[in-house]
């Protein structure tokens, strides 16, 4: 007879059966042949498949197995059922101590944690080392000899076969995930710059320029191939043309580079583009989230390269004055099945509806369930990992509205604690996601996570429309300049606005304009002027790479695992918009009425001052006064000024000149100052 038996709940068992079963005996007996009374709550019929829901009045535990007993002759294994999605069983297992490994020269602890597992044993290199369960569902053994470099995985047990995994908390990993590394983390690189900072930093003096590891040398033909689209061919890239150097030239303060960590949709072993077996991709395809890419390693096999040429390549660009930002993808992850913690604690670590199926809100084929405690943790863990140990500076949320706002505001705390001048922003989408209302990171909350700055895809949206020409409302425009009111108020501040045109996932600037049909030479123009409206709005400006270079993606918006010669960046493109941006980076640092954080600030003191077919905006602080005057066509237009009236930015450079009037005849943003 067909039987099987599931573990739902901790004192609930439900029991199906193929056909009718005449039950005389039922109870249930452990590991240990102790007999538990069982009884029959009620029962559920479907064709011809009978479910049973069985109850106990002793607490059963996930780590250990059941057999059911009916009559004299069936014993059924209890497999593991839904009760690891239960609120109870996140109470009961929750650990907030350390986990993955302790390692010294003497001996190395491992702890895993799986509160459902009936054994686990501990892979190192060819040996098999039992381990003891402790306490809320971890699973702990000391190795009492050096394991250094020592690769290891996890055997486990969770119905009536044997499994493999690696570690969630792996730090150090072979090339594609195969192992994990047991390293001693002070032989790693010594970072020597420490975070960025800035006296009094504020989210709006922040200019944060978006990149991709490989995107930024893949093209770099000066560099040996083994080094293009590597940590080491950014670190080269220092004091050069292109990369590092070039960045540093236009006066950014971060970079946000694209995910790091290990992740799915490449071969970490083949990174030369020409080979037949060559894949790219962007990295939102999350395998291991403490372990660093192989994909930008010269050496991903090595338990330690990986690791220090993040390290150094981090430690290379705070020297020069910048911080980094990291993005991280917390919303879902490449394949749930493979996924060591979903190996570890089947049905735990991703939403599911009401029939048990994952829930698809990312478009990703699931969605991290950030409100269970151990999943939170893991995210918490990783991102003190990445910021204790490599020093990032900031980090950018992927599918932000996809996670709650508890996890977000644990992440705050923690992150905020080690550095003070961290950011944190992210993706507030609205999105439907099995969670209630209040409790989704997105815009509709932004004022429940003051600190927390969210991407302004409205600003987006008008700044593009406005900027190749398209009617427009000047008000709007305005609001868009001021930061903190668009979405109704649900902004709290400018420093929650994150302002940009351009991002990985959308078409570049330059396509949007060609998609447009508008010709080449009026194209720079255009980007001129949404550059001005980014760099000089109140909020956080944002650039992606090469957005000033005119750079093209040759029409496809959505290149995550296209090839590099459609994702390299030419950083020697001709006729760029390279000037015009680092002298709109100068000007917003100089004045301070560019960089309010305060929303009072902004709505005190910019102001609209529509003149006929221009917009003409006010800022004004304690002893200066900025007018900017803003056109969108080619149109001859003349504005006139009052005395003293110097002339700062004139729509392509800086041009300090005394003016009482300029003709205004092509599209961009002028800057004045009243002296």
């Amino acid at each position: 007879m067909n039987i099987h038996a599931y573990l739902e709940d901790f004192r609930c068992i439900k029991l199906i059966v193929q056909d009718a079963l005449e039950i005389q005996e039922l109870f249930l007996s452990d590991s240990n042949h102790q007999i538990i009374p069982l009884s029959i709550q009620h029962q559920e019929t479907y064709a011809h498949e009978i479910q049973l829901y069985l109850t106990t009045t002793c607490d059963l535990m996930p780590y250990r197995e059941y057999y059911v007993c009916i009559n004299t002759t069936i014993c059924v294994f209890v497999e593991l059922g839904k009760i690891a999605r239960s609120t109870q069983f996140d109470e009961r297992f929750y650990f907030e101590d350390w986990l993955g490994f302790r390692y010294t020269k003497e001996k190395t602890t491992f702890r895993l944690w799986t509160p459902v597992a009936k054994e686990v044993n501990l892979i190192l290199e060819d040996s098999t080392y039992p381990m003891t369960y402790t306490k809320q569902g971890v699973w702990e053994v000391t190795i009492e000899k050096d394991v250094e470099r020592c690769q290891y995985s996890y055997q486990f047990r969770i119905n009536q076969t044997l499994l493999t995994t690696i570690d969630p908390y792996g730090i150090s990993s072979t090339s594609n995930h195969r192992w994990n590394y047991v390293i001693d983390w002070d032989k790693t690189y010594p970072m020597q710059s420490g975070y960025y900072q800035l006296p009094h930093f504020q989210y709006t003096d922040a200019i944060i320029y978006e990149m991709n590891i490989r995107d930024a040398t893949s093209k770099v033909t000066s560099l040996p191939v083994s080094k293009r689209g590597t940590y080491r061919g950014l670190i080269e890239s220092i004091n050069q043309s292109y990369g590092l150097g070039y960045i540093q030239s236009l006066g950014v303060t971060h970079i946000q580079l694209m995910p790091i960590f290990a992740f799915a949709g490449v071969d970490e072993e083949i990174q030369d583009a020409h080979h037949s077996s060559f894949r790219y991709n962007w990295g939102y395809n999350p395998m291991q989230y403490l372990v660093p890419s192989g994909f930008f390693s010269e050496c991903p096999n090595d338990p330690y390269v990986r690791i220090n040429e993040l390290k150094q390549c981090i430690d290379t660009i705070h020297s020069i004055g910048l911080g980094v930002n990291m993005d991280v993808v917390f919303n879902h992850v490449f394949d749930a099945k493979w996924f060591p913690m979903e190996q570890l604690v089947p049905g735990y670590t991703f939403r599911t509806d009401e029939r048990g199926y994952l829930t698809d809100s990312s478009w990703c084929g699931n969605d991290c369930c950030t409100n269970h405690l151990m999943v939170r943790k893991l995210i918490c863990d990783a991102i003190q990992h990445f910021q204790v140990h490599y020093q990032i500076d900031g980090f950018r949320f992927d599918l932000m509205g996809l996670i709650d706002t508890k996890t977000m505001a644990t992440i705050e705390q923690q992150v905020k604690a080690q550095n003070p001048w961290a950011m944190l922003y992210g993706e507030g989408w609205t999105m439907d996601v099995h969670l209630p209302q209040a409790e989704r990171a997105n815009l509709q909350n932004a004022q429940n996570l003051p600190h927390i700055a969210f991407f302004n895809d409205r600003f987006r949206n008008e700044v593009k429309s406005f900027s190749i020409g398209n009617a427009f409302d000047p008000l709007e425009i305005c609001h868009m300049f001021q930061g903190c009111t668009t979405y109704q108020g649900q902004l709290l501040a400018p420093h929650q606005s994150v302002n940009y045109v351009e991002c990985h996932d959308n078409a570049t600037y330059f396509d949007y304009c060609m998609k447009q049909n508008i010709a080449r030479e009026q194209s720079i123009d255009f980007v001129r002027l949404a550059l001005g409206l980014v760099i000089l709005a109140s909020g956080i400006p944002f650039l992606h790479a090469g957005e000033e270079l005119l750079r093209t993606k040759k029409g496809i918006e959505n290149s995550y695992q296209s090839s590099d010669d459609i994702n390299g960046i030419d950083w020697h493109t001709e006729h760029t918009a390279y000037e015009s941006l680092r002298d709109l980076i100068a000007i917003r640092k100089k004045y301070n009425v560019f960089r309010y954080h305060q929303k009072e600030k902004v709505e005190n003191n910019i102001k609209l001052e529509k003149s006929d077919d221009l917009i003409s905006i006010r800022l004004s602080d304690i002893d200066t006064t900025i007018q900017v005057v803003i056109s969108n066509h080619y149109e001859v237009a003349t504005k006139y000024f009052a005395p003293g009236t110097y002339l700062i930015y004139d729509g392509q450079s800086i041009c300090y000149q005394e003016v009482d009037k300029i003709r205004i005849s092509k599209p961009g943003v002028y800057v004045f100052e009243k002296r």
